[in-house]
């Protein structure tokens, strides 16, 4: 590598902590964890050909994120196919740094970028970084976008994933 050369934001995504437990985040983790959010949600956001990408900002009820954007706690919770239930998901909460760079480098060749109605209608954007297995997903709202979540695609998906980007590029 030339010196002169900056590493690409892609090329350096990383996991944000060493070690986060299946409980959750501690204390100075969530703090973190949030100001992650805060500054790439709220203070510097995200825009999409001039829209600002929004986040749900009812106040959460999970235990973990009490009064926190239910925004938030999408990025950092999985939910049960059974019992509905949220969980905190570590993989996918370790990754919330990711977000920003990854839609903003949509035209980089490691991001698949398609589109897919969701059930309920509404147009999808997807953004997978392919080579990290890592997808965020933004939905348009009327004339908004919302970030609806962001998660590690596991190996169940990606076969699904693989077949929508294909099908998107036809």
């Amino acid at each position: 590598m030339n010196y002169f050369e900056e590493e690409h934001e892609l090329d350096i995504v990383d996991d944000l902590f060493e070690y986060l437990d299946l409980d959750g985040p501690d204390k100075e983790q969530m703090y973190q964890l949030y100001g992650v959010f805060k500054k790439d949600m709220i203070d510097e956001p995200i825009f999409i050909n001039n829209v600002q990408v929004v986040y749900d900002k009812k106040k959460s009820r999970h235990y973990l994120f009490k009064g926190k954007p239910v925004g938030f706690e999408h990025i950092c919770t999985r939910e049960s196919k059974h019992s509905k239930k949220r969980y905190f998901d570590p993989e996918r909460t370790n990754k919330i740094h990711w977000i920003k760079p990854v839609v903003h480098f949509k035209e980089d060749a490691r991001v698949r970028y398609f589109e897919r109605e969701h059930h309920n209608g509404k147009n999808q954007q997807y953004y997978w970084l392919h080579e990290k297995d890592y997808v965020v997903i933004i939905r348009e709202v009327t004339e908004k976008l919302q970030l609806v979540t962001a998660f590690k695609v596991d190996n169940l998906e990606k076969p699904r994933f693989n077949n929508w980007y294909n099908d998107y590029q036809k």
